[in-house]
């Protein structure tokens, strides 16, 4: 997990890549054996979920996520293997929830890590950043729609294929 979690702050902070942020840390998250909605991570990746929507304009999409993610995190026994603030971390999710409710623009979100997570950034990343201005490259904003499904879909159709010769 502290791979990912590294990997998940260099592109939430440095990229604003926030799909992919989701997916970094739902696969992490999926490999533990013991997974449960309820782990800390689930914030995290719903608050990436809810920057995506956000910088999209889809607000109601965002609100959800932010919700959620504030849900998660303050029923959370034990997060500090985020390597985040978390009281800090629990009053920016309020906060964007607020900005949503009056429609401010989105602007780039940094999230309060730790000085030693962002040691530990530093060292698998050298060039990480907090880029200031909101990064607005078409295959990132719009990734759900821009990225390579053809795994995906290739994977339904044999699904489909498979039901149909099962089912004759």
């Amino acid at each position: 997990m502290d791979n990912a979690l590294k990997l998940f702050y260099y592109q939430f902070h440095t990229e604003q890549h926030y799909f992919y942020c989701h997916d970094i840390l739902e696969e992490a998250w999926k490999e533990n054996p013991t997974f449960s909605k309820n782990d800390p991570v689930v914030s995290l990746i719903l608050f990436a979920t809810g920057c995506y929507h956000y910088r999209r304009h889809n607000y109601i999409g965002a609100k959800r996520s932010f919700q959620r993610a504030y849900k998660v995190i303050a029923q959370a026994a034990s997060s500090q293997y985020l390597g985040l603030n978390i009281n800090y971390y629990q009053k920016l999710i309020v906060q964007m929830i607020s900005n949503i409710e009056q429609q401010k623009a989105f602007e780039p979100i940094q999230l309060p890590i730790t000085e030693t997570m962002e040691q530990q950034i530093l060292q698998d990343y050298p060039n990480y950043i907090l880029t200031p201005y909101v990064i607005d490259d078409e295959y990132i904003v719009h990734h759900h729609i821009k990225r390579d499904r053809s795994e995906v879909i290739q994977a339904r159709q044999e699904a489909i294929q498979n039901n149909n010769r099962l089912s004759k």
